[in-house]
């Protein structure tokens, strides 16, 4: 088969027959209704119509070499980002880790974290329905909407945190610090807001030259700064201190790689059904893990290093941004503009993320539904940033509680999924075509019991600053995520045999 670099942004045109819900009515433009103009004005400029109806495997493109890499530099271009530096950051100096400890959990929580997102990537070209379509196919209807509400909190409070670094680098670089934060954050928004609403045809275009840059400045960070990483510092605290923040760390990190299983099948839907699984999972296991441990791996040098050099702990006293700019100083000029190039790659973390929640949106009801996916991603940028706004002076905080809140739901979730295929699909087809026919679907009592259970032991084993578990408080460390994955997958199979044998379905 011929490849053509126009396979992947070729984007099929649904179908011209409409929903009964969307679809445009004959009559004169004065009788149309808002919604129905704005889908008019999609049509006419290319923007993707399609929100979370399934995409039929008539609606596809086709296999192909240059596809198939670009989910791997996809998925790298998403996470080689500053926001994932300010992981890196974390091992060093907010839990007192040595570099070379740091390190290591870097590696193994990319390592197991990625396989979430690549395990669910794969079901994107098999089913054709974006992730939070595929999760009612294990919770049910009503139950789906829990998850889509944590999703939509988990991807406008990653944008959120993007915008923040975004706005921090740009106000440390300006001239006399003279660009405030908010105007660094509104300029990220607004570039979000022009991709993410045109969709797919603009989507992995950008991911796929967006690391070009972020890459050579990565690189040229690395020769400014690298000097001045301090990589024989020793982990700071007594032996169950230490062991605590790195159980605490590690967490950290594998939350930010398989966090992305809530959203990671949304961007492979217009693959080919015929593209295998394996494949798919190992290139998305592969861009993850890659593009977060590269980033995450300055950001422990950097922080390292702020430990014993002056300008750099004052640069990161006053924000993440700040202390990311400051690795440029001895390169003046050239430094700023590598910074500005720095500042400006989160918003490839961010755009993913927002396509995501527009389609979450849409799962909360039929007439959510009925709202095109443009303006929702219109909406959630508007709420993102407004946040990020109210919130710039509290970055590390907001990092450490949020991801604390949204690992745990992603990985009951995830194990949910798997446990459910695993034991109960083995000899039973999906079938992808009942997405949206609640009397089709599982009533999701099993799922949500088995989640909520889940969700109790993971309170059980977290370690924050608001509140520290009982299992927490003896293993020293943040145990939730683990604890979650494993009540969840204790209660699902016996509860889900007990629904399948009184519901039937």
């Amino acid at each position: 088969m011929e490849v053509t670099p126009t396979n992947l942004e070729r984007q099929p045109t649904p179908s011209k027959t409409p929903l009964p819900h969307i679809g445009l009515p004959d009559g004169s433009s004065s009788s149309r209704t808002l919604l129905e103009r704005i889908e008019g004005w999609e049509d006419r400029f290319g923007v993707e119509a399609r929100g979370i109806q399934r995409v039929p495997p008539s609606d596809r493109n086709p296999v192909s070499l240059f596809g198939t890499v670009q989910i791997a530099l996809s998925w790298f271009s998403i996470n080689l980002v500053a926001n994932n530096t300010l992981v890196g950051m974390l091992g060093p100096w907010v839990f007192r880790l040595s570099f070379r400890d740091s390190a290591l959990l870097c590696l193994f929580g990319n390592i197991l974290g990625a396989v979430g997102p690549a395990y669910i990537s794969g079901l994107g070209p098999k089913s054709g329905n974006r992730t939070m379509v595929i999760l009612r196919f294990v919770f049910g209807w009503w139950p789906a909407k829990l998850c889509a509400c944590l999703q939509l909190i988990g991807t406008l409070g990653y944008g959120l945190l993007a915008a923040l670094i975004t706005g921090q680098i740009l106000s440390a670089v300006s001239t006399d610090g003279k660009m405030s934060v908010v105007v660094g954050v509104i300029i990220a928004g607004i570039v979000v807001m022009v991709v993410c609403v045109v969709g797919m045809r603009v989507f992995h275009v950008y991911e796929r030259y967006a690391m070009i840059p972020s890459l050579i400045v990565y690189f040229i960070m690395i020769g400014s700064a690298g000097p001045n990483f301090n990589t024989t510092a020793p982990s700071l605290g007594t032996p169950d201190v230490i062991r605590g923040n790195q159980i605490s760390f590690f967490f950290v990190v594998f939350n930010t790689a398989f966090i992305w299983s809530m959203c990671s099948a949304d961007y492979f839907v217009y693959y080919s059904e015929t593209m295998p699984r394996a494949v798919v999972g190992t290139m998305s296991h592969i861009g993850v893990c890659l593009g977060l441990l590269f980033s995450e791996l300055i950001g422990v040098g950097l922080a390292s290093g702020a430990a014993s050099k002056i300008e750099w702990g004052d640069a990161l006293s006053v924000s993440p941004g700040a202390m990311m700019a400051e690795a440029y100083t001895p390169l003046g000029g050239f430094g700023k503009f590598c910074a500005v190039v720095l500042a400006l790659g989160p918003i490839a973390n961010t755009i993913p993320g927002i396509y995501s929640s527009a389609l979450a949106w849409q799962i909360l009801g039929r007439g959510w539904e009925k709202v095109p996916r443009a303006v929702w991603t219109v909406f959630g940028i508007l709420v993102y940033t407004i946040c990020a706004i109210v919130g710039r002076n509290s970055i590390f905080t907001i990092f450490e509680n949020f991801l604390a809140l949204m690992g745990p739901w992603v990985a009951g979730w995830v194990t949910i999924q798997l446990s459910d295929e695993l034991v109960f699909r083995r000899h039973r087809k999906w079938r992808w075509e009942d997405w949206d026919k609640p009397e089709k679907l599982p009533v999701g009592i099993a799922a949500l019991a088995a989640f909520l259970v889940g969700w109790a032991g993971a309170i059980l084993g977290m370690s924050q600053v608001w509140w520290v578990g009982p299992i927490a408080r003896r293993a020293k460390g943040d145990l939730g995520v683990p604890i979650m994955m494993a009540w969840a997958a204790l209660v699902y199979p016996p509860l889900r045999w007990l629904e399948m044998r009184h519901c039937k379905k």
